[in-house]
């Protein structure tokens, strides 16, 4: 696999507090990393970093495409937006935030893909309703307003309009926090079945180790803004080398 994602060194702080500390890693085109930790522990600031959304006080994140590495702080307002927009996209653990809750569910997703330069209504439409189906929503509910959609089903339209365009690299900031168990596992295989059907990247931020054994690859442990340890998920999972993480691993399992 060839290297999709780099972060070098990367620095933050809030007040006196070390949200990143020396943070650097790697992922993978194809690959699911996972960022594991406690509240507090720095995963979501890290995942805003990596996604340009808030930019680091020092180091570097670097985005690779067939042009060459770019380093994302070293971009402009406009370029990085067409990037975040087109070969990225952000799945919110709040769908209601990054939802439009008066446009019609076919117009959450239709708008992406006309920020992608799709300009006919009748093909924007179809593909608007295929995906639907494809999230388990239907494209009966093409018209309806997502302010009437259940928890579960504002995160399906969420990950129908961030994978419309079929980006490269997603970024999912805990995509199940909040709603039902059994709503939990039906996002998750959904999101484990298309994000290997269109070969794409993605980093998935959760304090729920079950959630990084499920879809991650590769699994990245936080503490106190620190990586303390990483590698691949079944390794880290199955023998923790490092002592929070044999806390954190512990605390899931059964007595």
């Amino acid at each position: 696999m060839s290297l999709l994602l780099e972060a070098r060194f990367l620095n933050k702080r809030f007040s006196n507090v070390d949200a990143l500390d020396n943070v650097s890693l790697t992922v993978n085109r194809r690959e699911i990393l996972a960022i594991v930790g406690e509240s507090g522990s720095g995963k979501s600031t890290l995942l805003a970093t990596l996604a340009g959304l808030s930019p680091a006080d020092s180091g570097h994140v670097l985005y690779r495409d067939a042009e060459g590495p770019h380093d994302i702080a070293a971009m402009d307002e406009m370029r990085l937006r067409r990037l975040q927009r087109t070969r990225w996209g952000y799945i919110h653990q709040n769908a209601r935030a990054a939802l439009r809750l008066d446009v019609t569910a076919g117009g959450n997703i239709g708008e992406r893909l006309m920020m992608n330069g799709a300009r006919d209504y009748g093909e924007i439409r179809e593909t608007a309703a295929r995906w639907l189906d494809e999230v388990e929503i239907g494209r009966e509910r093409i018209d309806d307003l997502p302010m009437h959609f259940s928890g579960g089903m504002l995160q399906r339209l969420q990950i129908a309009a961030t994978l419309v365009t079929n980006p490269e690299l997603i970024f999912m900031d805990e995509p199940t926090t909040g709603l039902d168990v059994s709503v939990q596992a039906r996002i998750l295989d959904l999101i484990r079945t298309l994000v290997h059907r269109l070969h794409v990247a993605a980093i998935i931020v959760t304090h729920d180790l079950g959630v990084a054994r499920l879809l991650a690859d590769r699994t990245v442990v936080m503490q106190g803004g620190a990586i303390v340890e990483q590698g691949l998920t079944d390794q880290v999972l199955d023998d923790p080398h490092h002592p929070y993480t044999q806390l954190l691993v512990s605390s899931v399992l059964p007595s």
